[in-house]
């Protein structure tokens, strides 16, 4: 065992690795037979299954002994649901498509009668303090976070909302990103661009790179190939559209159209093209990705790949909520198929 990890920690790790593998269920083995297995005192192994019984993945009966916990198991119901979004994420709830997603479930969530409850760090959202306060969590995920996200899983249904988890068993709705970005750079193409870039979001997520192998793919089967000066490394905030158009425009031979992994990215771009004293769409064209309000009352109003909002945010609350009633949907994905809305900051290209 690790030596600066406390030995009841350790066990309770064990347990709950037991537990996720299946090793562990039902009845627990008893204190004895644990503390033989782990090589540890009496003591110890007490403290760590009085803890997980206290944290809920655990329960004791009296006469018969430990056992798993069960998510299925009859609770009190308390109407209130999590909405999980991590703290990485620029400006958070307030950025523009992640505040249109909370207003959505919220919507959803007040006309099945629950509560939506926002977290954004696993300090503040730690399932075993948790549980007992909610009956079952939204999470936009993160490969870094899939470590608590199955920890959470064991004892409270969870949804992933954007992006699937590596093993995919924890069910999802998610956007089209892939199959939408192929349609927007097609739109492109039909305009006559061939020197088309890119700017790319968190690549440390399915949905970035879905609409970055979109990107791709066209460009490959259009005959166009792929050059890596085309492609700017964003984090999907303003700033780095601005810094990805400035970068490109400083190109020897630079793109005649941009597009974006999202709409706050193009609005910067479009903002950098402007004060290069270029027209949009007359010198070069932008899209974005998500339709976010202030896309449409920008000048030119942005061709943008209308996300399907509303419709994967009922989607999503409506699985939680048969998870919550004991419906199995493991393993279960559904994907939304989105929409370019094509406005002004696209043209012909004349070059």
């Amino acid at each position: 065992m690790n030596a600066t990890t406390p030995k009841y920690v350790q066990v309770k790790n064990r347990i709950k690795e037991g537990i996720r593998d299946g090793t562990f269920s039902g009845k627990l083995p008893g204190e004895r037979v644990l503390v033989k297995d782990f090589e540890v005192s009496y003591m110890t192994v007490r403290k760590a299954i009085n803890d997980l019984v206290d944290e809920g993945i655990l329960h004791k009966n009296t006469t018969k002994g430990t056992y798993v916990s069960s998510r299925k198991m009859t609770t009190k119901t308390t109407y209130n649901i999590g909405f999980f979004l991590d703290d990485r994420i620029k400006d958070g709830i307030s950025s523009p498509y992640y505040s249109l997603v909370f207003n959505a479930l919220e919507k959803e969530v007040k006309e099945k009668k629950y509560n939506l409850t926002l977290f954004s760090n696993f300090d503040d959202f730690n399932p075993l303090n948790s549980h007992k306060k909610i009956d079952g969590v939204i999470v936009s995920c993160f490969p870094r976070l899939e470590s608590k996200i199955q920890e959470i899983k064991d004892f409270m249904p969870v949804v992933l909302i954007d992006n699937l988890a590596s093993d995919k068993s924890i069910p999802s709705v998610t956007t089209d990103n892939f199959n939408s970005s192929r349609e927007a750079v097609r739109y492109l193409v039909s305009l006559g661009h061939e020197r088309i870039a890119f700017i790319t979001g968190l690549m440390d997520s399915a949905v970035c790179n879905d609409r970055y192998l979109g990107y791709t793919d066209v460009m490959e089967t259009s005959g166009l190939g792929s050059d890596k000066k085309l492609v700017f490394k964003g984090d999907y905030s303003y700033e780095s559209g601005e810094i990805g158009a400035e970068e490109f425009l400083s190109l020897k031979n630079p793109p005649t159209a941009i597009v974006c992994a999202n709409d706050s990215m193009a609005i910067g771009a479009m903002k950098q093209i402007q004060q290069y004293g270029l027209k949009i769409p007359g010198d070069i064209s932008v899209i974005g990705f998500d339709d976010i309000k202030v896309s449409s009352m920008v000048f030119p109003p942005l061709t943008t790949i209308a996300a399907p909002v509303d419709a994967i945010s009922a989607k999503t609350v409506e699985l939680l909520l048969s998870m919550i009633s004991g419906n199995d949907h493991e393993y279960e994905h559904i994907i939304m198929p989105a929409t370019l809305t094509v406005r002004d900051s696209c043209g012909e290209c004349r070059k």
